[in-house]
């Protein structure tokens, strides 16, 4: 048995603390304490890896949800580091090349949450995926400006535009 290797643990089960020493590994200007409860991860991205076959170099998926990542299998190692791109490992061990953003759907949702509560109140039901799939079958025939509507979907900080916190906002020209 290797003592360096912590022990195996079931995903969500508490794995210890977070210690002064990790707290400074991970934030060196000393920002973050230490005392969080450490969990294992969930396994989401080897998961998403394994089961859109993006195992071998030049495959690659992406994963749309609350947050957004896209996954690329390298061929050979990044000559550079960027901040943006965190490397991971696919099952095989392959590198990948992985950037990851806080905001995707979350704006959406809650837009969805507005039209399935108006529908609702009016006598109307459909499923959730009913009313997604309706909404975003009809966002097809949108004209280029979108109708003069922004929506920025900033629900949480943004660690790849360098945005500390969240402000989602609904932008529309007056005439729209």
């Amino acid at each position: 048995v290797i003592d360096v290797l912590p022990q195996i643990k079931v995903a969500g089960e508490n794995a210890g603390y977070l210690t002064d020493e990790g707290a400074r590994l991970l934030d060196p200007d000393g920002n973050l304490e230490s005392g969080c409860v450490l969990c294992p991860p969930e396994g989401d991205a080897g998961t998403g890896m394994v089961s859109t076959n993006a195992i071998t170099p030049r495959s690659g998926n992406i994963s749309a949800g609350t947050s957004a990542f896209a996954m690329i299998v390298l061929e050979k190692s990044l000559s550079h580091v960027y901040p943006e791109v965190d490397i991971v490992a696919t099952p095989s061990s392959n590198e990948v090349a992985m950037i990851h953003t806080n905001n995707c759907t979350s704006e959406i949702n809650a837009w969805m949450n507005l039209f399935e509560e108006v529908l609702n109140y009016m006598g109307v039901t459909f499923s959730s995926d009913e009313l997604y799939g309706q909404i975003l079958k009809t966002s097809e025939n949108s004209n280029d400006d979108l109708g003069g509507l922004l929506s920025y979907g900033y629900v949480s900080g943004e660690n790849i535009t360098k945005v500390e916190v969240g402000y989602p906002m609904f932008i529309r020209e007056p005439n729209n």
